[in-house]
């Protein structure tokens, strides 16, 4: 029987920056913790060589070069996080991408599969932003419904054995061609649950792979884009002016 604890897997572009995201979990979660590893980012070359490898993704025709060989190095780092999964052994797995940040308390490991954050969308990805979802989803585990919603974004992935990261390993490296990340396993149905509330939220930042602006994601990816972030109203700090000052009395 597995130890109930998680395995996880840190996708960073530097190992400074791996080392303060895993220290941040593992002071407030070590005792839910049992490995956390370094996944090095993947930043493909685009060579005189190589330019075949730009149909390898199935996107716009107008999309940019610069991001195809991005969204081809996401997919590229995954793998490498999901083959140091099966070379481990490990159980409940969770592949973190550098822009995961904790919006929920770490809970035990769910009992299968699932996203643990993400961005809820229409079935149609064009209806993003435009259509509302309303979904009330309990606490815990819930279903992807594919008729009536999908989810998108590959920062937080929860893999319950190594066998399904196998799986999974196959399915990105079968097809001639590939869709990007999140719209490739949206598409293959392969996550058949999220967990609610969402664990991990996509900090503010502005994405390599898409250039989109700082928070956009972070709103997106707040509790799957289901609820807005509170804000904190912020208090304005009012210095105090002494105003008693000594007056010497002058003498004349």
């Amino acid at each position: 029987m597995p130890v109930n604890k998680y395995n996880i897997y840190i996708i960073c572009k530097n190992e400074e920056i791996f080392k303060k995201k895993a220290q941040k979990l593992h002071d407030k979660y070590k005792g839910k913790i049992c490995h956390i590893q370094f996944v090095p980012a993947e930043y493909l070359t685009l060579t005189q060589c190589n330019q075949k490898m730009l149909k390898k993704l199935k996107t716009l025709h107008n999309t940019k070069k610069k991001s195809i060989i991005a969204k081809l190095g996401c997919i590229a780092a995954h793998r490498k996080a999901l083959l140091a999964i099966y070379s481990n052994q490990t159980f409940n797995n969770l592949i973190l991408e550098e822009d995961a940040d904790l919006m929920s308390s770490l809970p035990l490991p769910p009992s299968k599969t699932c996203y643990m954050g993400g961005w809820i969308v229409p079935p149609k990805v064009t209806l993003a932003g435009k259509v509302k979802l309303n979904l009330k989803p309990k606490s815990g585990l819930n279903k992807i419904n594919y008729d009536k919603f999908k989810i998108i974004t590959t920062h937080a992935l929860f893999i319950k054995d190594h066998d399904e990261a196998v799986k999974l390993l196959d399915m990105t490296i079968e097809p001639e061609k590939l869709k990007p990340y999140d719209i490739f396993l949206a598409q293959e149905k392969f996550f058949k649950d999220f967990y609610y509330p969402s664990i991990f939220v996509q900090e503010s930042h502005k994405s390599e792979i898409d250039n989109k602006g700082a928070d956009l994601n972070y709103y997106r990816t707040y509790n799957y884009g289901l609820t807005k972030p509170k804000k904190t109203k912020k208090k304005k700090k009012t210095e105090k002016k002494t105003t008693s000052k000594k007056t010497k009395s002058k003498s004349r």
